[in-house]
């Protein structure tokens, strides 16, 4: 029994995450089940440990804000349910506090199958959205006719942003494996990442390319630093640049955001596109940030605080107040709702991860925290199950859990 318990502790976590791009209903309770199984390991075979104290204690501490700005908020309900919703934020860094060598051992095989899930969950979006779409000759293909299948029409059981993001994880990860693999596995890795690009393209999400940009900079890098060959090690990374920039600026969802911007600054009127009216919450954000700045409002008065003031400026705010949209952007929701230190926590959970990233030479990590930090400036990614589960599970995961093992994959 004492054997058996830290290999179903190992299978209740590959289901949590498997659940995440698939079977989100199932999620709250795999986690339960894997919380479960992994106090039952600790208390039967002594497994209690503590890793990295500050990585554990920030992030504890970065839940405790949210838990005690639910007393000074003035709509408990909804404050409560905020909480339900981060309980993940506290879950897994004292899970993954526990010593579990199945899943140490196994790291690796975690990321390959979700990975796998992804690429799957990919495919079968991919094929769904085109059947839906009904285009006749593929050959000859208008960009009207692709946006049949693409954004929201692609991607219908998950929002375009968190898919994007979960795809440009898995791409981070094949292209760790890429440089670290023999040619066995290259042709594959290559295909599968040159898919997964597509489908990031597919989605739309502003964020999604905004991240992608970062993220293939750094990977640029990183081929310069290993390739040893003179030629290609200069011609490939301008290559990867000038087609990377080419194909973002030509995107339509971010020509429409670029002449956004560039209308916002030249005339002020940002009241023409989804781009402006984030512009338009960050200036109402800002300004009840200011007459909240240590303490916030509180975890449950963030929309009610935002209704207020979308009332108030209605020609600009029109969608805001119909949607009663949120803040559109992490760092702000955070010091809005838990005041300047929440905020700095959060920003330290960053620090202390990429410094991690830097001692250990973990690009993963590091690319990882890239991807998270980017997809909190354009949305408030840790109010719901999609954001808040996979940032707690794979940051916790990848700063906790002991380095993997990638013999198998050189062999």
């Amino acid at each position: 029994m004492k054997e058996m318990l830290p290999k179903l502790s190992f299978i209740a976590l590959i289901l949590v995450i498997t659940s995440l791009p698939t079977f989100r209903s199932f999620t709250p309770i795999l986690i339960v089940l894997f919380a479960l199984l992994t106090i039952i390991h600790a208390v039967v075979n002594n497994a209690f440990r503590i890793s990295n104290k500050k990585i554990i204690f920030t992030g504890l501490a970065f839940f405790m804000v949210h838990l005690i700005s639910v007393f000074y908020s003035e709509n408990k309900d909804i404050a409560w349910f905020d909480i339900e919703v981060k309980l993940s934020l506290v879950l897994f860094p004292l899970l993954f506090s526990i010593d579990n060598k199945v899943i140490s051992r196994n790291k690796n095989t975690i990321l390959v199958i979700f990975s796998s899930v992804v690429v799957l969950v990919n495919i079968y979006l991919l094929y769904i959205g085109m059947s839906n779409a009904q285009i006749v000759d593929y050959m000859h293909i208008t960009r009207d006719e692709v946006w049949r299948f693409s954004s929201e029409y692609f991607s219908k059981y998950i929002h375009p942003s968190y898919l994007s993001m979960y795809n440009l994880f898995v791409i981070s990860f094949l292209i760790k494996t890429l440089i670290n693999s023999k040619s066995t596995y290259k042709i594959l890795l290559i295909f599968i990442i040159s898919f997964l690009l597509i489908t990031i393209f597919l989605l739309q999400a502003k964020a999604g390319f905004l991240a992608l940009g970062i993220v293939l900079l750094y990977i640029i890098v990183l081929i310069f630093l290993n390739i040893k060959n003179r030629v290609i090690k200069y011609v490939l990374p301008i290559i990867l640049l000038v087609g990377i920039g080419y194909s973002i600026s030509r995107n339509y969802r971010m020509q429409l955001m670029y002449n956004s911007v560039v209308e916002i600054i030249k005339t002020g009127d940002s009241k023409t596109s989804s781009t402006g009216v984030r512009f338009e919450i960050w200036k109402v954000t800002t300004s009840l940030i200011k007459q909240n700045i240590i303490f916030g409002v509180g975890a449950g008065d963030i929309k009610p605080e935002l209704n207020k003031m979308y009332a108030e400026d209605s020609e600009y705010l029109e969608e805001a107040t119909e949607r009663h949209l949120n803040v559109h952007n992490q760092y702000l929701e955070t010091w809005l709702g838990q005041g300047i230190i929440g905020f700095v926590l959060l920003m330290t959970l960053f620090v202390l991860a990429l410094q991690l990233a830097l001692k250990n030479k973990d690009n993963l990590l590091a690319l990882f925290i890239i991807i998270i930090m980017v997809n909190f400036f354009p949305e408030s990614m840790l109010n719901n199950m999609h954001g808040v589960v996979f940032f707690s599970v794979f940051y916790y995961f990848l700063t906790l859990v002991n380095k993997e093992d990638l013999s198998y994959l050189e062999s």
